[in-house]
Order: structure tokens, then sequence, then C-alpha cells
């Protein structure tokens, strides 16, 4: 599994970070220093603007992303199953939305 970062976003940065520090298995990817073939028919905003995951050949982007990277690691993964139901799901896709729109415009000026 890859996961494709905004690493000049400092809360994006702070979150992946804490993930980082148990999840060997698990490649983080800083989009603001490099880009690989899996995401590279994205445009610059499409990547700064959701965090991607690739998994299992296909990528997933947003609130989605997050579901597949908690569900891998042991202390998210209860989360990820909650947050998949199908009431709470919509309901965390639209905060996902809602706080990356603020965070993109907040770190738009360092894209």
């Amino acid at each position: 599994m890859k996961v494709y970062y905004n690493g000049s976003c400092n809360i994006c940065n702070a979150e992946i970070s804490h993930y980082k520090k148990n999840n060997g298995h698990i490649n983080f990817i800083d989009i603001s220093e490099s880009v690989d073939e899996h995401i590279k028919h994205l445009s610059k905003k499409q990547l700064f603007r959701r965090m991607h995951v690739y998994h299992e050949g296909k990528i997933l982007s947003g609130a989605e992303s997050f579901l597949v990277l908690w569900s891998k690691m042991p202390k998210w993964r209860i989360l990820s199953i909650i947050l998949s139901w199908p009431i709470l799901k919509q309901l965390w896709q639209i905060a996902y939305e809602f706080l990356a729109i603020l965070l993109y415009l907040k770190n738009k000026s360092k894209i």
C-alpha cells in the first residue's frame, strides 16, 4: 500500500508522522517532493486537494483513502469499521471534504 500525502501541510504532515511510527509496511509518499506512476495522471490540484492511497491496483481518494489506511492499522481498524457503516460513511465523507477544502485553501500558497 502507498499513501500519498501533502508534506507541505503542517497538519497533514503531523498526522502522517503519527501513522508512520507504527506502520513500517505502509509506504508514505510526500507529493510535495515526488510523484510516481500511480498518481501521475492526477492534476496538481487533485493531488494536493485530497489524500490518496494506492491499494490492490486502485487509487482511492479522500475519505475512502483514510478508511483503507485505517483498516490496515491495528489501532485504527475499529474506526475504519465504524465509519464504513452507510450513514456514518456519508457523514465522514462530508466532514472529510469540508476539512480537506479548508486545508487546501490554507496551504494553497505553498503548492
